[in-house]
């Protein structure tokens, strides 16, 4: 599901770090579209009044130049994707957050 950043407030939160599939580090997450390693970032969605601190996922040449942590920016292809799996015998599920590129905003 594409989401509409038309309206909100997006501020960078954290410095982009690589996913990893595995707890220990060991496995670097891969982007299925790309072949690239994904990495995460942090960002602070403000929209409506209310703001949220979200992780999003970013194949590592969709990262930016110049991004530095305060810095209005822009997401290319941010989608939302919902998951569940069984993880010790309990369902859990959730939204995961992908994006093709980050950038900071014009005129930021």
């Amino acid at each position: 599901m594409p989401i509409d950043q038309s309206q909100a407030l997006v501020i960078l939160a954290s410095e982009s770090r690589p996913h990893f599939k595995d707890r220990e580090g060991q496995q670097p997450a891969i982007d299925r579209a790309t072949g690239a390693h994904l990495h995460l970032v942090d960002v602070m969605f403000a929209f409506n009044g209310r703001a949220e601190v979200i992780t999003v996922k970013i194949p590592e040449p969709g990262l930016g130049k110049g991004l530095k942590v305060g810095l209005p920016v822009v997401f290319t292809g941010l989608v939302a994707s919902a998951w569940e799996n069984e993880i010790n015998g309990k369902d859990r599920h959730g939204i995961s957050l992908r994006a093709e590129a980050i950038t900071a905003k014009a005129g930021a």
